[in-house]
C-alpha cells in the first residue's frame, strides 16, 4: 500500500476515549487552505465514528455543517449521540470539538437496504482515467506527491469557465483493504475536491482566485462503494448569490452505477490582489 493511502487510512482509525466519544485530527493529507484542517478529513472521521456505534447496516445519508475552521495539530473530539435506533433504519448526530469549540456537526442515517425499485440518470460520456493527467501534478501544486486520491479531470490547467466540472478519482494506489466503512470513508474524504471550486469557475477570471470555505455538505450514499476502482464525480453549479454558491454532484463508478448523489454550498470570496496563486483548497 501507498504511503499516502496508509497515513490517510491511520487517521481514520479513530481512538475511543469513552462511550460514543472517538478522537482524531489532520496529519500528512489532511491540511486545507491556510493551515486549516481539510474538510474532507473532517467529514471522513465523523463518518467512521457514527458507523463504529451502528449494527442496522450502510449509510444511506449525511448532512454536515461546516461551522468553524479547523486548525492543524490539534487533536478532534467526536461526540456521537444515538437519535434513532429503530429495526430499518438507525440516525446518529457527531458533534466534532477543539478543545471547547464545535467546529463541526453532522446527521447521518444508516438503513437496512432491502432490495426495491431502482431507476438512474445514465452516466456522463468522458474521457477515460488512463488518458488524463493528474490534476495536481500538472497545476504544481506544493506536495502533490503526498495526497492520498489520485484526480484526473477535464479541466487540468484550470481554464474552464462554466459552472460544470468532473473528475476522476480514487487512492493513489488501489489497494484499499476489504472494509466497506473504509472504502466508504475514503471516498467521503474525496468528495470536497474540487467541489467548491465549481461554482466559482465562471467568475475566476474576472473576480481572482477562489478564497472562499465551505459551508455544508450532503451525500446520499446508492449502493456499497469499491474505491479501489476509479469513480466519476461529475458535478453541476446551478445557482449563486450573495457570496454562496450550489453545487450539485453525481458519483458513478467505473461499471457506470450511480453510487452516490452529492450536494454543497460554500462562500464564494476572491483574491483581488492580482498575485495569480491558488488560494482555494479546492
Amino acid at each position: 500500500m501507498s504511503d499516502q493511502v496508509q497515513r490517510l487510512l491511520d487517521r481514520l482509525d479513530l481512538d475511543k476515549v469513552a462511550a460514543d466519544v472517538y478522537t482524531g485530527g489532520s496529519g500528512p493529507g489532511g491540511k486545507g487552505f491556510r493551515e486549516r484542517i481539510y474538510g474532507g478529513l473532517v467529514a471522513s472521521q465523523a463518518f467512521v465514528a457514527a458507523a463504529r456505534t451502528t449494527t442496522v447496516g450502510a449509510i444511506h445519508s449525511m448532512h454536515l455543517y461546516f461551522l468553524r475552521p479547523g486548525e492543524t495539530g490539534r487533536p478532534i473530539r467526536y461526540e456521537v449521540e444515538r437519535i434513532k435506533e429503530g429495526r430499518n433504519f438507525e440516525v446518529r448526530e457527531v458533534r466534532a470539538f477543539q478543545d471547547d469549540r464545535r467546529i463541526f456537526q453532522m446527521m447521518a442515517s444508516f438503513a437496512a437496504n432491502p432490495p426495491g425499485a431502482e431507476h438512474q440518470d445514465p452516466m456522463p460520456q468522458v474521457v477515460a482515467p488512463e488518458d488524463l493527467p493528474n490534476r495536481d501534478r500538472i497545476r504544481d501544486r506544493p506536495g502533490w506527491q503526498e495526497q492520498p486520491i489520485d484526480i484526473r479531470t477535464d479541466d487540468p490547467d484550470g481554464a474552464r469557465s462554466e459552472p460544470d466540472h468532473w473528475v476522476w478519482m480514487r487512492p493513489m494506489q488501489p489497494v484499499l483493504p476489504p472494509d466497506p466503512v473504509a472504502h466508504t470513508a475514503v471516498m467521503i474524504f474525496a468528495t470536497d475536491r474540487v467541489f467548491m471550486r465549481t461554482a466559482a469557475l465562471p467568475h475566476i477570471p474576472a473576480r481572482g482566485e477562489l478564497t472562499g470555505a465551505s459551508l455544508d455538505h450532503t451525500i446520499w450514499f446508492h449502493e456499497p462503494v469499491d474505491f479501489n476502482e476509479w469513480h466519476l464525480h461529475a458535478m453541476h453549479s446551478p445557482a449563486a448569490r450573495h457570496e454562496r454558491g450550489l453545487t450539485f454532484g453525481a458519483i458513478y463508478n467505473s461499471a457506470g452505477r450511480r453510487v452516490a448523489s452529492t450536494a454543497q454550498e460554500a462562500s464564494l470570496r476572491f483574491n483581488t490582489t492580482g498575485d495569480g496563486l491558488e488560494r482555494s483548497r479546492s
